[in-house]
């Protein structure tokens, strides 16, 4: 999962608030470099370097809230860009510093720990995250995957029957309980799921193999060959796929 912008105020409104500061403020300079370095590190067209440089040098200068945790979140965001994911730890630490009921920030930071494979560490962050904001679907969703890589199905299958719940046309979160109701051989249950997936997103080639898998263990060749040759033609290069039909013989 991506990392998410910072729910708190919008650019424009932090220019808004330098604009402010420019007119009753002396040191208008100062507040006008500010501004700058504010909208440098938010200049979508510039390069993520340019950008990271801006965010420092805006976190050096600026003493407001609101502004310095909008230049820790661009920054953690840029660095995870840049495969950073421990600079973007310590960033959206920062957050949590200045505002400890920025869910946001947590649910960055327990993506940042997942991909670094502190899944423990990440389930925290998860759990942080959804004390703070309940009905967010994509929360449950990660720290459930979170669990699958701890080996706990059973925590992750509920945490993907919530975002289920929350969200109803959730392709990913069906997915993910299939693949955990495979795990624990409950392959009806799996392939239930895997169907609904490949309802809400029949563009996905994993979906297809995974399906094709849960036929397999099922005694469904036909089926299961079907399922690998769909997804060789959405992604012509899939390896499982491929694999997969050269084991079954095409």
């Amino acid at each position: 999962m991506s990392p998410r912008p910072c729910k708190r105020l919008r650019l424009d409104l932090l220019l808004g608030l330098l604009a402010l500061l420019l007119a009753v403020l002396p040191g208008r300079a100062e507040a006008q470099s500010i501004a700058d370095q504010l909208t440098a590190c938010k200049n979508e067209s510039s390069s993520v370097e340019k950008r990271i440089e801006a965010c420092t040098q805006l976190l050096g200068a600026a003493s407001d809230e609101e502004i310095r945790i909008e230049g820790y979140f661009q920054r953690g965001v840029l660095h995870e860009q840049t495969g950073d994911r421990e600079a973007a730890i310590k960033d959206y630490g920062e957050i949590i510093k200045l505002d400890p009921t920025n869910s946001v920030a947590y649910f960055n930071r327990g993506n940042a720990y997942d991909q670094l494979g502190d899944h423990d560490l990440a389930i925290a962050d998860y759990t942080e995250a959804i004390k703070l904001d309940p009905k967010d679907p994509d929360i449950f969703n990660n720290r459930g995957q979170a669990y699958d890589y701890t080996g706990k199905p059973d925590l992750a299958i509920a945490d993907y029957s919530e975002s289920i719940r929350l969200e109803a046309d959730n392709p990913r979160a069906f997915f993910n309980r299939g693949l955990s109701y495979a795990s624990k051989g409950d392959f009806k249950r799996a392939l239930d799921d895997l169907n609904q997936a490949i309802k809400l997103a029949p563009g996905d080639a994993d979906v297809y193999v995974s399906r094709g898998m849960v036929h397999e263990e099922l005694g469904n060749e036909a089926a299961a060959r079907a399922d690998y040759r769909k997804a060789r033609e959405i992604e012509p290069d899939h390896s499982e796929a491929g694999e997969a039909l050269e084991r079954l013989g095409k």
